[in-house]
């Protein structure tokens, strides 16, 4: 009987999240169908074999669309099934593939010969954020969390086809790279293909104290050849809205004569249609969308002989500048034009902007030093980033460190490094290879002082580490003021940047 209904369940016949329990010690057969069970997904293994082939896994990867052999058909197949907690204490369950193998070349040695599933990987538990953290299961829970919301943040190529789009924000990397230290769900998120950083060349060390409290000293050098230099786009939108039945708005250069209301910016960038064509550069406050409203007779009060309009216009912030990318001109439902304009300026990495690692080690720029004031090694390399030692110890990121010592092993031989969670990858073997390639075992190198030309008394870690530029930039946020605008109820100062507001202490 409970064959059976296993047998069902697995065919889709019966629910797949019933559990099927069959107490030896009572001699009972209990169905589970309770809501708030804990279940698993397991393969299914019969006669020491797993269910699923090769061929399946083959025809997995050759599939058209996303929905033809989705996990939902691995179910109906019967190569998979759900384990609740009960169910479980009747099952035998093999970690690896090996455990199968072994039980089949050699019964005496084999841990059990009676097994009815196996795991599924277990870096299969990681969502999609935690899936390119390299080595997760080498560093402190919380920093896995805090990359998995930084890496949301990180410039990169985000989509193909961003010219043609008009997205309010966007921010677009110049020079991408894929991560010399890889893990396996990469390869299906596609992240080689759109990657979001650059393989920087990082140096753990104390050099001028200007890194301290997680601030990192970037190379200028490496920035004037295009380090981490990237686009920022914002899109401004307009319309023209129906006033009345017969009033509507209307886009064109308002002119100060006839036109009241008009902004302090300036009008001068904007061609006869009121838009201001590709091209243009545009700075704080300037006028890139002019539109204007007709006056009813009514409205004017009198000063109906000057002002015929009311200006609408709309201006770039008066934080930006950048230059006119491209202008979109069309009509909506109603039939009446709307226009988006999208402003680009190129952002340089400078002190202040936010940089993260794949481990949750975030930190701002505090200093930039030319190539001919950093450190050198006896080969001549000079890092990209210098990262304060402070930031190590109490966060446990040790997975960054094995990071670095398989990023230089993956540079020289020429391949990518595997760091998938819950493998057998060891740093002893890291090690080894790395000694073989001719370095110290653990990644450390002879440096000199880029000021003196004397060799630093302590031997600096150093190799290849993959880095995001994240969306936190200073010119976004860099704030003051003195006298300014204040609320008129209260007359306190007002609130935020983009109102010219107060700080307080």
């Amino acid at each position: 009987l409970v064959r059976t209904l296993r047998r069902l369940r697995r065919r889709v016949d019966v629910n797949t999240e019933v559990g099927v329990v069959r107490d030896i010690r009572l001699k009972e057969l209990r169905i589970y169908t309770d809501y708030g069970r804990c279940s698993r997904p397991l393969f299914i293994v019969e006669k020491q074999r797993l269910l699923i082939k090769k061929k399946d896994i083959q025809a997995l990867q050759q599939r058209d669309t996303a929905e033809e052999g989705a996990w939902h058909d691995l179910v109906a197949k019967g190569f998979i099934e759900y384990i609740d907690t009960e169910e479980e204490e009747t099952t035998m369950i093999s970690m690896t593939i090996n455990d199968l193998i072994s039980v089949r070349q050699n019964l005496e040695e084999a841990y059990s010969r009676t097994y009815t599933h196996c795991e599924i990987h277990p870096s299969l538990i990681l969502g999609v954020c935690a899936s390119i953290i390299p080595f997760p299961d080498h560093n402190q829970s919380p920093r896995n969390t805090y990359q998995s919301a930084m890496g949301k943040q990180a410039m990169g190529i985000y989509v193909t086809n961003y010219q043609f789009r008009m997205d309010t924000l966007a921010y677009v990397l110049y020079y991408p790279q894929k991560p010399l230290v890889t893990t396996r769900a990469m390869e299906h998120l596609h992240f080689r293909q759109l990657p979001a950083g650059i393989n920087a060349i990082v140096a753990i060390a104390c050099y001028s104290g200007y890194n301290q409290e997680d601030s990192v000293i970037m190379n200028q050098s490496s920035i004037d050849r295009g380090f981490f230099r990237s686009l920022f786009f914002r899109s401004y939108r307009d319309e023209e809205k129906k006033m009345g039945t017969l009033i509507k708005e209307d886009f064109g250069q308002p002119n100060r004569m006839d036109t009241m209301g008009m902004r302090h910016g300036s009008y001068d960038k904007l061609d006869d249609d009121g838009l201001a064509p590709p091209g243009t550069r545009v700075s704080g406050e300037d006028v890139i969308i002019g539109k204007t409203s007709p006056i009813a007779q009514d409205e004017s009060q009198g000063q109906s002989s000057r002002y015929t309009k009311h200006d609408h216009s709309t201006s770039l912030r008066h934080s930006e500048t950048g230059i006119v990318d491209q202008v979109l001109l069309t009509t909506n439902a109603d039939g009446l034009r709307f226009v988006k304009v999208r402003v680009r300026s190129v952002r340089i990495p400078q002190i202040g902007d936010k940089f993260s690692s794949r481990h949750g080690q975030k930190g701002t720029v505090g200093m930039t030093y030319t190539q001919e004031d950093m450190p050198w090694t006896v080969e001549g390399i000079t890092p990209d980033i210098i990262v304060n030692p402070h930031a190590i110890p109490s966060r446990m990121t040790i997975g960054q460190l094995i990071e670095c010592i398989m990023g230089k092993v993956a540079a020289h031989m020429g391949k990518e490094g595997d760091a998938t969670p819950f493998t057998d990858v060891t740093v002893d073997n890291i090690s080894k290879a790395l000694h073989k390639c001719g370095y110290q075992m653990r990644g450390f190198e002879t440096m000199y002082n880029g000021h003196t030309g004397r060799r630093l008394t302590a031997m600096i870690f150093l190799g290849p580490t993959y880095y995001q530029r994240l969306k936190h930039m200073v010119d976004d946020k860099i704030h003051s003021r003195g006298r300014g605008p204040v609320q008129i109820l209260t007359r306190q100062p007002a609130e935020g940047r983009s109102r010219d507001g107060g700080l307080r202490f």
